[in-house]
């Protein structure tokens, strides 16, 4: 029989026989990696299987109201930690909210029609623009693909 390495501690084991393509150790910790990791591809993989899950969760977390409120009472460490982990995770969302700015939102304040462009100072080099609002419902897009702008209004009246 042929001898293989552990995905997880890399040590060398005789594979069960029964097992096709085994490729964790039988020590406890490789087998809860294993486990977790078969998880975490099942709970993308099969709706179902999530939503089992979240139940089951949600069901504890009423047979057992003030689990959380006694866990953090008794660990302060715990708290200390998971306030330091929140606080860089609302870091990191706040960039992606700084870096998404110019992104079209579904409620526009710009209301469709005819402007005058002007500059900030005179009015002079002022021109003529319409705005036409494309709402995000819309799902022709072959429309805006393979029609100019002279065309698009035409299509939205």
């Amino acid at each position: 029989m042929n001898q293989k390495r552990c995905r997880h501690c890399h040590t060398i084991f005789l594979p069960n026989p029964r097992i096709k393509n085994q490729q964790y150790c039988n020590r406890p910790e490789c087998q809860r990696v294993r486990k977790t990791l078969w998880q975490k591809v099942k709970m993308h993989q099969d709706p179902d299987y999530l939503a089992n899950h979240r139940d089951a969760q949600r069901n504890w977390l009423k047979r057992t109201p003030g689990y959380w409120k006694g866990y953090r009472a008794s660990h302060p460490t715990y708290v200390q930690t998971n306030r330091l982990k929140q606080q860089s995770r609302d870091r990191k969302r706040r960039w992606v909210v700084l870096a998404k700015m110019d992104a079209l939102r579904s409620h526009s304040f710009v209301k469709p029609g005819s402007y005058l462009l002007t500059p900030d100072l005179a009015k002079m080099d002022a021109f003529g623009q319409k705005i036409f609002i494309i709402p995000a419902t819309s799902t022709d897009w072959s429309l805006l693909a393979k029609k100019d702008s002279i065309d698009l209004a035409s299509a939205f009246s």
